[in-house]
């Protein structure tokens, strides 16, 4: 019965491990979409059986970052720009309410840390190190979701922002398209410390208007250069 046990608990540390470590690909571009997804294969990557490996897929698959292809079997998920654009729509609503909540309750070291990360993602721009200002940007948009302080929304918040993370490396490749996202993320930090609600939502939801706008423009172009190429 013992052994069991430990092989049940080890089943499940397998299991969440491929998860974790797929999801993270997944997320950050290194499994690109429509990449197929192999069950023997990811198995020998991490050197468990396949089923931690089924476990994971199917955990992934209800998160819909993987999907089962009629001929290719599965496959990293590749949502169409209609797609990208609902889901930016909901998060526009959702951080344009965390940040609204937040200029009436973020505290003075909370504001610190955003004009901290501010500085940050300006000195990376500065620098060229694309890599760090994502990191920055990630942690600018947690900062304000902890000082909303409703531990609902902030779940909410924080399953779309880890499915629109697989595309917001996209603006900071673009020069001009990063300025813009380092002065509205000022312009937000401003208001926050006003404590003005209405002009704090007001720089959130043109923040994420425009990252939307930005981002369904870009995949309509992928998907125009695919389909003519």
């Amino acid at each position: 019965m013992r052994t069991n046990l430990v092989n049940r608990r080890d089943g499940l540390q397998s299991s969440e491990f491929v998860y974790r470590s797929l999801k993270e690909q997944i997320i950050s571009g290194t499994l690109a979409p429509d990449s197929r997804l192999i069950e023997l294969t990811i198995a020998a990557q991490f050197g468990v059986s396949r089923t931690p490996v089924r476990e994971a897929l199917k955990r992934l698959a209800v998160e819909n970052l993987v999907l089962s292809d009629p001929a290719r079997g599965m496959i990293v998920h590749a949502p169409d720009a209609r797609s990208i654009e609902d889901v930016f729509i909901v998060r526009e609503a959702l951080d344009g309410l965390a940040t609204r909540l937040a200029a009436h309750r973020i505290t003075p070291s909370e504001l610190s840390r955003l004009k901290v990360v501010v500085d940050s993602m300006e000195e990376a721009i500065r620098t060229g190190r694309r890599e760090h200002v994502v990191v920055a940007n990630t942690h600018f948009h947690d900062v304000i979701y902890a000082a909303a302080g409703n531990e609902v929304l902030e779940r909410l918040g924080r399953d779309l922002r880890e499915f629109v993370r697989r595309f917001t490396t996209l603006p900071f490749a673009s020069p001009d398209r990063v300025d813009h996202v380092l002065n509205e993320h000022r312009a937000i930090v401003d208001a926050l410390e006003r404590h003005d609600p209405d002009a704090a939502e007001a720089a959130s939801n043109a923040h994420l208007g425009a990252a939307r706008e930005y981002v369904v423009r870009m995949q309509l172009q992928e998907f125009a250069e695919k389909t003519l190429a």
